[in-house]
């Protein structure tokens, strides 16, 4: 029986990666270069290489960059659109009815604890949470299992009876190679990855009650 529910943050509670590719394409477009969707798609929810933003668009624009100036301008503006966004459809409903059903409640991040915790807190969120883990605290990001490993630790479950929800491939590879059903919701940017092995993809999580939800993974977990 799952006892146990795992969130990504980006992507799955809020709409951080949209805004995110969105004001870095900006950036790109003003040095007359493009921002490859594909190369990006790659670091989103993780990855196993660090890509540096700043050195790709130096050599497709052979221009040395003013980084400090980019960076506080983009990140103003990116978190601008970030605060200003929704929390993603359905989200609230499966926050409120884990609490009812008496679920154990985690998020599992690759960005820094802090940036989760600052967001929760803003949007008073911080408190419907049992545990928050962030890519600092491990030694290896998504798509490594590390993550949802420690999570599920830190919340007393197993990996057999909990369930993560993601919306990227780094992400999906990571909830199963750790052991967890995993149910993708894609978004804009994930749409056309390679999500072959999710259990269950919905478009969003209105798509399917919290309930109904918990009886179909908990047929798929016997």
């Amino acid at each position: 029986m799952i006892d146990t529910l795992i969130f990504d943050f980006d992507g799955v509670i809020i709409d951080t990666e949209t805004p995110d590719y969105l004001t870095w394409q900006e950036v790109f477009h003003s040095y007359g270069v493009e921002l490859d969707r594909a190369l990006w798609g790659r670091f989103i929810g993780g990855g196993t290489e660090f890509f540096d933003r700043y050195q790709h668009l130096e050599d497709l624009a052979e221009a040395k960059l003013d980084r400090v100036a980019i960076e506080r301008t983009r990140d103003e503006r990116y978190l601008r659109m970030i605060e200003s966004g929704p929390l993603l459809p359905g989200i609230m409903d499966y926050i409120t009815g884990a609490k009812e059903a008496g679920l154990k409640i985690g998020i599992a991040s690759s960005s820094p604890r802090s940036w989760v915790v600052g967001h929760l807190e803003r949007r008073g969120l911080l408190d419907r949470f049992d545990s928050i883990k962030g890519g600092d605290q491990v030694s290896r990001i998504k798509p490594d299992p590390e993550l949802y490993l420690a999570s599920v630790k830190d919340l007393g479950g197993r990996p057999q009876t909990s369930l993560a929800i993601e919306d990227s491939m780094n992400g999906l590879r990571a909830a199963k190679d750790a052991g967890l059903l995993c149910v993708v919701v894609p978004n804009e940017m994930t749409g056309d990855m390679d999500l072959s092995r999710a259990d269950l993809r919905l478009e969003a999580l209105t798509d399917m009650t919290l309930r109904s939800l918990l009886a179909w993974a908990d047929q798929s977990a016997q």
